[in-house]
């Protein structure tokens, strides 16, 4: 089916109350300075007690083409990202943190990698710069044995500012098991496992916001990324993505 957008931003908001306004309304005027008329916004919501997604709905006049998606119960970021890639309409669709740790400008790389026709892109961060305290050393680590088990020659996969084509979201989205904040190594496993390039693009002023999308859960996350990042190199290891299975009709 055709595309109705060139472009989809999706952002995975569980209890972003604290933020998703502002961040909302630094997106809207971004995209009205930049000329984004054909882009669609979607905002993925778990059940956030904190009233995220009423927040988030009241800048809907804010944009051209905007939605609110209710993910259901808390299940993981992997599974509202997930959430959002399956109901997106645009020929190529990014998801970006409700903390806008990437600045927006980066939003012109992404822009001008779509019109190449890129299929699969990813932002990556200084480590040894960008993250303080724990979590430097935790993330340090943590990518250390993501390059030496799963994914050599990348050398930062859990930024969360990707961009997939219509296509290979598609194709790999349905292939992820991992619901958690492991689900970017898996995506990006399948993504070689069928022989797409992954193109990175650096953004060296990502900015570890106080509070952020990850500080919170910094050490239990971390904890789980480790659990998860084995079962992903078992999976790929027996053949478990070369099969699509996943049914996004039967999972709604």
């Amino acid at each position: 089916m055709k595309s109705k957008f060139k472009l989809s931003i999706i952002i995975p908001a569980f209890q972003e109350a604290i933020r998703i306004e502002k961040t909302l309304e630094e997106l809207a005027a971004y995209m009205h300075k930049h000329e984004y008329a054909d882009t669609e916004v979607v905002v993925v919501t778990a059940d956030s007690p904190d009233g995220t997604a009423s927040l988030a709905r009241s800048k809907a006049k804010l944009f051209e083409h905007f939605r609110v998606v209710d993910a259901g119960p808390k299940a993981g970021k992997g599974r509202d990202v997930r959430t959002g890639m399956m109901e997106a309409h645009g020929a190529h669709r990014l998801f970006m943190d409700a903390d806008l740790a990437t600045p927006l400008h980066h939003l012109e790389t992404i822009r001008q990698l779509a019109e190449e026709g890129v299929d699969v892109a990813i932002a990556v961060r200084d480590l040894n710069s960008s993250h303080r305290g724990l979590r430097r050393l935790i993330s340090g680590a943590g990518n250390l044995l993501v390059r030496v088990l799963l994914l050599p020659g990348i050398r930062d996969s859990q930024c969360g500012f990707k961009m997939f084509s219509a296509k290979a979201a598609d194709e790999l989205f349905r292939r992820q098991t991992i619901l958690g904040w492991g689900f970017d190594m898996e995506i990006l496993a399948i993504a070689r496992k069928l022989g797409y390039k992954i193109v990175t693009f650096p953004v060296p002023d990502w900015d570890d916001k106080p509070h952020g999308t990850f500080e919170d859960e910094v050490r239990t996350a971390a904890l789980s990324t480790l659990g998860e990042l084995l079962i992903i190199s078992w999976r790929r290891l027996t053949g478990r993505y070369n099969r699509k299975t996943f049914s996004y009709e039967a999972y709604k």
